[in-house]
């Protein structure tokens, strides 16, 4: 027991002494996290976002949306997750409004005129800046800012295919 007191004042005092190096390390190696997460969200950008096109399906009706209506909803949609975190819920009802109605096609049409807007993944803030907002697809915003079962419900309402 007198040696658990020992070690845990010993504990105490080293903490004391050498603060400011342990603050140190601690800032260092949140920054090199902050760092890390922002360059392989930039760099798997890079590498796949331009390979999620989403393509009009023959099978589905062909979309009635003017390009003015469909770029109305997706900056509508921009301004909804582009915003500190996930969606709140006044956020996500509005998700869900912009989407509701809309064919698989005019959903093809949404995204198309989404195109690539930057999104910071480490925050969820939009931004226009490529080096600190990779681009990404409406698609990858509404996977990360949608609860898995929101996101699902989307999913299964345009045929699975975004």
């Amino acid at each position: 027991m007198a040696l658990a007191s020992v070690s845990l004042a010993k504990e105490k005092t080293f903490i004391k002494e050498n603060w400011k190096p342990i603050a140190q390390i601690g800032a260092t190696l949140g920054v090199t996290y902050v760092f890390w997460k922002v360059y392989s969200d930039w760099n798997n950008s890079q590498n796949t976002t331009r390979d999620l096109e989403l393509e009009e399906d023959s099978r589905f009706e062909k979309s009635n949306f003017t390009d003015a209506n469909a770029l109305n909803i997706a900056n509508r949609l921009q301004d909804a997750m582009g915003t500190f975190g996930v969606a709140n819920e006044e956020e996500r009802e509005i998700i869900k409004t912009s989407l509701s109605g809309l064919t698989y096609n005019d959903f093809v049409k949404v995204s198309r005129l989404f195109g690539q807007r930057g999104y910071i993944t480490l925050t969820g803030i939009s931004k226009d800046s490529d080096f600190l907002a990779p681009k990404k697809n409406l698609s990858y915003w509404l996977s990360k800012e949608l609860p898995p079962e929101d996101f699902e419900f989307l999913k299964n309402t345009f045929s699975g295919n975004i």
